[in-house]
């Protein structure tokens, strides 16, 4: 982490040049504070991310983002990259775009459709790192090629999308590998996932799905996620479904939400753990009340549960072993 600190005062000090003769420049984070007791212990949950893009010309442009800054022992590096668009430069008709630099290009599937994460198959490239990632747009399709070229760390990712063939509905299909000890890459993830965002009836319906096949001899050989929102404005409702080859379904997630007023939102989560290896099946309830000062988000809520909430929280900020009281500021800036 040290060597991350170092490396993030470089980079900014190498872009005030940069910044002297800039095109544009876009700054923006996230900035989170959070506070749970259970009356006997108590635990604060602080977060600040930090993004800066830059329009260094017509064809390129800089990204530098920090995250981890309210914990400044642990600050990190998280994205410092270049964007070169080849396709502008040349006058194609097709889009060719080269991100390089020191980023994580994985493909995060979909959105969280169900407020929790259950149901999402998570990134396959979890850990940053230096490389190249080449995206080549024709209408509604693109396709990307990233890689790692720095030996043991090496990863690929090649990947085919598809975006909105039909208004509200995007699709990708990609593979993923990661290189192990002895430079001999794995055999790989295959994976599908779509998304699709329609209105029905003043109903505002989102439904995302992600299917993913292990080609490893080792672990499940299948996993998926499906998650299902609805929203009236006033009233809100979600669920998310989760499972793999050893439990078809291993995690069950559910929320409601009323907006009495525009002003606060009064919010409820469930999420159960159905795998036949775990230790409780509700693994926890969040409830609470959300008020929308400004641009200021505040949540006053009670996590319940017995295992820490090991599988994921809504709302609250963090998780005591038997849950507690909670109280949490979010901005986005």
């Amino acid at each position: 982490m040290k060597k991350l600190l170092v490396l993030s005062a470089l980079l900014g000090l190498l872009a005030l040049p940069v910044f002297a003769n800039h095109v544009s420049i876009d700054m923006g984070g996230d900035m989170t504070f959070g506070v749970m007791s259970d009356f006997d212990t108590a635990v604060v949950d602080p977060d600040l991310t930090w993004d800066v893009i830059v329009g260094i010309d017509d064809y390129n442009s800089f990204t530098w983002s920090l995250k981890d800054i309210a914990l400044a022992p642990l600050i990190g590096l998280d994205k410092a990259l270049v964007t070169t668009d080849i396709g502008m430069w040349l006058g194609l008709p097709v889009g060719i775009m080269v991100n390089w630099g020191y980023d994580d290009p994985a493909r995060n599937q979909y959105e969280s459709t169900s407020g929790y994460a259950n149901e999402e198959l998570g990134d396959f490239s979890p850990v940053e790192y230096w490389g190249l990632d080449f995206l080549v747009s024709a209408g509604m399709v693109e396709v990307e090629l990233a890689f790692d070229p720095l030996g043991a760390d090496g990863k690929l990712l090649a990947g085919l999308a598809v975006k909105e063939p039909v208004p509200g509905l995007n699709a990708e299909v990609y593979y993923f590998q990661n290189q192990s000890a002895g430079d001999v890459f794995d055999e790989g993830n295959l994976a599908f996932a779509a998304e699709y965002a329609t209105e029905v009836s003043m109903i505002a319906l989102d439904i995302g799905a992600g299917f993913l096949y292990n080609l490893a001899d080792t672990g499940d050989a299948w996993g998926y996620g499906i998650g299902l929102a609805a929203d009236t404005g006033m009233f809100g409702a979600t669920v998310g479904l989760a499972g793999n080859e050893t439990d078809a379904l291993a995690t069950l997630s559910a929320t409601a939400t009323v907006a009495p007023v525009d002003m606060a939102t009064i919010y409820v989560g469930l999420l159960a753990d159905l795998q036949d290896a775990a230790a409780e099946t509700l693994d926890s309830v969040d409830l609470g009340v959300n008020a929308h000062v400004g641009i200021v988000e505040c949540y006053v809520g009670y996590l319940i549960t017995s295992t820490g909430a090991v599988d994921g929280t809504y709302n609250a900020p963090t998780a005591l072993t038997d849950g507690g009281m909670y109280i949490k500021f979010d901005v986005d800036y």
